[in-house]
């Protein structure tokens, strides 16, 4: 389709009246790739987390997209099947493999619940400490959360160690261009 979009924005070019037509057709190309609705969410003891979900948001949002974003202390786990269709899950794991404060409510919670995910697309991004035992112990099990309860994940758990700030960029660049972000 942009493939095709494009061919008419050049044709069109050559044809003097053509300019309405142009301008409708390059308002098309930029609503429709920013067309997916998405929700971030985030758990977070040292704010790393809550800094990245901040950071994708603000870049989805400049670029015109539909997007929200959540701490999952304020989220409930029916939320996640109505807030939008397609899930951004950036979390750490705290001490010896627990979710961070702010997500343990959430994950009892989403841990004990039936609700039905298969509406859901999803990615999970886990921040953690090799040095541990239970390397990103909640990131992984999340993920196999959301998948038991039938969301389909658009890319396998990504799990990055203390040197997160070189492996988040292109897992970021890859899942928005998944959701068309």
């Amino acid at each position: 389709m942009e493939r095709l979009v494009d061919f008419l924005a050049d044709f069109l070019a050559l044809d003097t009246c053509g300019a309405f037509v142009r301008l409708l057709l390059i308002n098309h190309k930029t609503t429709t790739s920013m067309s997916k609705k998405i929700a971030i969410y985030y758990g977070t003891m040292t704010g790393n987390s809550e800094g990245l979900a901040n950071s994708t948001f603000d870049k989805i949002k400049a670029e015109g997209g539909d997007v929200s974003l959540h701490n999952l202390v304020d989220v409930a786990p029916e939320e996640l099947a109505t807030n939008a269709p397609n899930a951004i899950f950036v979390v750490s794991t705290w001490g010896d493999g627990e979710p961070p404060a702010d997500a343990e409510g959430f994950f009892e919670k989403l841990s004990t619940n039936n609700v039905d995910l298969s509406a859901l697309k999803h990615a999970v991004f886990g921040l953690g400490d090799s040095n541990y035992e239970q390397f990103n112990k909640f990131a992984i099990a999340l993920d196999e959360r959301l998948i038991a309860l039938g969301s389909k994940p658009i890319k396998k758990v990504t799990t990055a160690d203390v040197d997160f700030e070189n492996t988040y960029p292109s897992w970021e660049s890859e899942v928005r261009a998944t959701f068309g972000a």
